[in-house]
């Protein structure tokens, strides 16, 4: 095996054009993208909003309050002593007034306008694109909250959000009320507890940075970004590249005299797993050490992440090796190389855009999402960045045993698919 193991890197170190575009191109690519990206980047973060919402109360607040006063009179359930405090908590805190109050203060004046107006106004807004969003308090909201709260009365009721079509700008003004609705409501079920608490002085979600132990940013950079992509990119093509070979081993008749010298053919496989497992790892870490040096993507980083990023990108050469083996157990099977090639880079494109690896995979479905985590490549980039914001052991584990398992699976199906002795087409 070592014979094989030996002659596949010869080959590939005489292939100096080969050679030249493993080690350039990705750091090529890194540095183009991230210097062609970041402008794009910095103004998408940089971005003010401006959103307009339609506000609708349809709620008679006063009378909603005076139900709510008899409700509580009227009942049973509560304690005498505390039925004066609850009318009076209310009475402070009504819920509309609470979130309008939170809707138009200074937290939120900075990038989005409130306008309170009837519903058939609303709608023509959106309609006519002077609104981004519709808020509906109905009728009788307040006495049907309050009476679910405190009284276990009925369902707890919903406001109505509407808006002409979904964006990332909508979605975050209805995640905004969501999370203020959240709060108020805790806040109610904690002073219906007998808890002594201000309802009117509900906590309220700050915005700011969130920063990491030893002052390390909690999300990754455009050129770091770029960095991990392709590195896991280039060693997925580098599966492609051994696989390939074999088909023009089979052109040359190299593999039949090979057959005819009585080798084990195993040997031959694993010579090839092995090789790619080594180009591999030396491809990824060349592309990381040489966009450190060119970006200084990995500056001030700790030993330990270093250890971090030196194990995941062994793990994951190793799942690269193995699917490198049944692509070539898969190429000497096929009649025609050139029919192995197109399925071979129709795979490795196919696993490289669900994995993120040519584009951001957040725009990809969900679904898509979480068939891109089960490739090698795609769980290798999100532990990664995992990794390289939060720098936890526990992390690493899960990951590096699935793609040990993903391994020795493609080494036993390899074995499984490779042929014998007069079945080479």
């Amino acid at each position: 095996m070592l014979t094989f193991l030996i002659k596949d890197l010869l080959l590939f170190w005489r292939d100096r054009k080969e050679v030249l575009t493993v080690i350039i191109l990705p750091l090529v690519l890194v540095v183009v993208l991230s210097v062609s990206m970041s402008g794009i980047f910095e103004e998408d973060q940089s971005r003010n909003f401006d959103l307009s919402l339609g506000l609708v109360i349809e709620e008679n607040q006063d009378g909603a309050i005076e139900e709510f006063e008899v409700s509580v009179t009227q009942s049973e359930q509560i304690p005498d002593e505390m039925k004066q405090e609850l009318i009076r908590s209310a009475q402070e805190a009504p819920p509309v007034e609470l979130l309008t109050e939170f809707l138009t203060g200074p937290e939120l004046e900075d990038w989005m306008t409130v306008q309170t107006m009837s519903r058939n106004e609303a709608e023509n807004g959106v309609e006519n694109g002077d609104l981004d969003a519709i808020l509906i308090i109905p009728e009788n909201y307040t006495a049907q909250l309050l009476k679910t709260l405190y009284l276990n009365e009925g369902s707890e009721p919903a406001l109505s959000f509407s808006a002409e079509k979904s964006s990332f700008e909508v979605d975050m003004v209805h995640d905004v009320i969501e999370g203020f609705l959240e709060q108020m409501n805790l806040q109610y079920a904690i002073s219906a507890s007998g808890s002594d608490i201000n309802i009117s002085e509900i906590q309220r979600p700050e915005g700011g940075t969130e920063m990491m132990e030893d002052d390390q940013s909690f999300t990754l950079s455009i050129d770091q970004y770029f960095t991990l992509s392709m590195g896991a990119l280039f060693v997925l093509f580098m599966a492609s590249t051994v696989a390939t070979r074999t088909g023009v081993e089979k052109r040359e008749h190299t593999f039949n005299r090979i057959a005819l010298s009585n080798a084990p053919g195993f040997h031959f496989l694993f010579g090839k797993t092995f090789a790619t497992f080594i180009l591999s790892w030396l491809q990824i870490l060349l592309t990381f050490i040489g966009s450190h040096a060119i970006l200084g993507v990995f500056s001030g980083r700790s030993f330990m992440f270093w250890m971090g990023l030196i194990l995941m990108a062994s793990v994951y050469s190793f799942a690269i090796a193995g699917l490198s083996s049944i692509l070539t157990s898969i190429s000497l099977r096929l009649k025609n190389p050139d029919t192995a090639n197109g399925i071979f880079m129709a795979i490795i494109m196919f696993f490289g855009t669900i994995g993120g690896n040519f584009i951001p995979v957040y725009v990809l479905p969900n679904w898509l999402q979480e068939i891109g985590e089960w490739t090698p490549n795609g769980l290798t980039l999100s532990v990664l960045m995992e990794w390289f914001q939060f720098e936890d052991l526990s992390i690493l584990w899960m990951p590096a045993i699935s793609l040990l398992s993903i391994t020795l699976i493609s080494i036993l199906v390899s074995i499984m698919l490779y042929p014998k002795k007069g079945e080479t087409s």
